[in-house]
């Protein structure tokens, strides 16, 4: 009986092992877009984060990097949310444009 709990604590220490380890449990960070305004605007994060941009100002906003951080988010509207995944580490600047609004200038430092 001894033998058979030290296997099951064995079998349950290496799945919660594997689950604090996996990239699945990445980070995750958000930006809010406001009316003339980022609320989060310059940011820190592992590789293999996301940061989700969340736009909360009732209006389109456009987002651009000078650096695509992952090849399939250059430009976007952000009408809802928008989240980019980070891999490489580096430090990604990029603006975001609203119709009535100055452009907002932010950065994703990738450690």
């Amino acid at each position: 009986m001894t033998t058979r709990r030290s296997i099951v604590l064995t079998i349950s220490l290496l799945v919660l092992l594997q689950i604090a380890i996996s990239p699945a449990f990445a980070s995750d960070k958000e930006v809010v877009v406001l009316l003339g305004s980022l609320r989060e605007a310059h940011i820190t994060v592992n590789r293999g984060d996301h940061v989700t941009w969340r736009n909360a100002s009732g209006e389109k906003a456009h987002m651009a990097f000078l650096q695509d951080p992952s090849a399939t988010h250059p430009e976007v509207w952000i009408e809802g949310t928008v989240t980019v995944s980070f891999e490489q580490p580096g430090i990604y600047e990029y603006h975001v444009h609203q119709p009535h609004a100055k452009i907002l200038h932010g950065r994703v430092t990738v450690k």
